[in-house]
C-alpha cells in the first residue's frame, strides 16, 4: 500500500453512514477517501475503477449483502483489503467474514481512533483481528480436516521452507514486516520476499488470504 498516504472506499447502503465515516476519516491526514457506493455492484464496479487500498464494507446490505459481497471483491484481479462494519457484535457474522478474508471488522458506534487505529493496523500489514478469533474461526472451519498431517509436514508438501513457515505463523498473529523481521532477525526485504512466495505458493490474493488459506490446509499449528 501506499507509504504516505492510504486510499479508502467506503460500500454502505445508508448514506448518512457513508458521509459520518468519510468526516471521521478525513480527521487522519494519511487517509483519501476516495468515494462510496450504495450496494455491492456499484461498489466493486468503484474497487475496479478506483483502485483502493481499503474498503469498508457493510456487513447487512440489501441484495448481494457483505459477505457474499466481500467474496466477490476477494476473488478481482487486483489484491484489496476489505475491513468489515457491522452494526451488532453478532460473532457468527464476524467468522464468516475472516474465513472469507477480511483483514478486520468495525462496530458501527465505534470510537474514531479505534476506526482510524484499524485502518492503520491494515495500512501496515497487520491482520485487525483478535488472534483468538482468528483461530476460532479458522480452526472450527465446518471445511477444514481433522485428519490432516502435522502442520510442517503439510508445509512442506506445499514447498513451503522452514523459514517460510516461521515467516506465515507470524503473519497469522497480525504482525507487519518489520516486527517479523526483527523477531526471526532478518531484514524486512528478505521477509517481504518471504511473504510475497508464500502468497504465491498458496494461491492467495494477499497476506490476508494467505494466513486465512494456511490455517484451513492445517499448515499453522495454532492453540486454541
Amino acid at each position: 500500500m501506499n507509504a504516505e498516504r492510504t486510499t479508502v472506499l467506503i460500500i454502505d447502503d445508508h448514506e448518512l453512514a457513508r458521509r459520518g465515516l468519510e468526516a471521521m476519516l478525513a480527521t487522519a491526514g494519511w487517509i483519501t477517501v476516495l468515494g462510496g457506493a450504495a450496494d455491492c455492484l456499484s461498489g466493486i464496479e468503484a474497487v475496479e475503477r478506483l483502485a483502493p487500498d481499503i474498503v469498508l464494507l457493510d456487513i447487512k446490505m440489501p441484495g448481494i449483502d457483505g459477505l457474499a459481497c466481500l467474496e466477490r471483491i476477494k476473488g478481482l484481479e487486483r489484491p484489496v483489503a476489505v475491513v468489515i462494519v457491522t452494526l451488532y457484535d453478532d460473532r457468527r457474522y464476524v467468522i464468516d467474514a475472516i474465513r472469507r478474508g477480511a483483514a478486520g471488522y468495525l462496530l458501527k458506534d465505534a470510537a474514531s481512533a479505534e476506526v482510524i487505529g484499524t485502518l492503520r493496523d491494515v495500512a501496515d500489514g497487520r491482520l485487525a483481528i483478535d488472534p483468538a478469533l482468528l483461530r476460532e474461526a479458522l480452526l472450527t472451519d465446518p471445511g477444514s480436516s481433522p485428519d490432516q498431517p502435522g502442520a510442517r509436514v503439510r508445509a512442506a508438501e506445499l514447498s513451503i521452507t522452514a523459514r517460510e513457515h516461521e515467516v506465515l505463523m507470524a503473519v497469522a498473529e497480525g504482525m507487519t514486516n518489520k516486527e517479523i523481521g526483527v523477531r526471526l532477525k532478518i531484514s524486512e526485504d528478505t521477509v517481504k520476499k518471504h511473504v510475497q512466495n508464500l502468497i504465491w505458493k498458496l494461491r492467495a490474493a494477499d497476506r490476508t488470504q494467505a494466513a486465512v488459506i494456511a490455517l484451513r490446509l492445517g499448515i499453522l499449528d495454532l492453540d486454541v
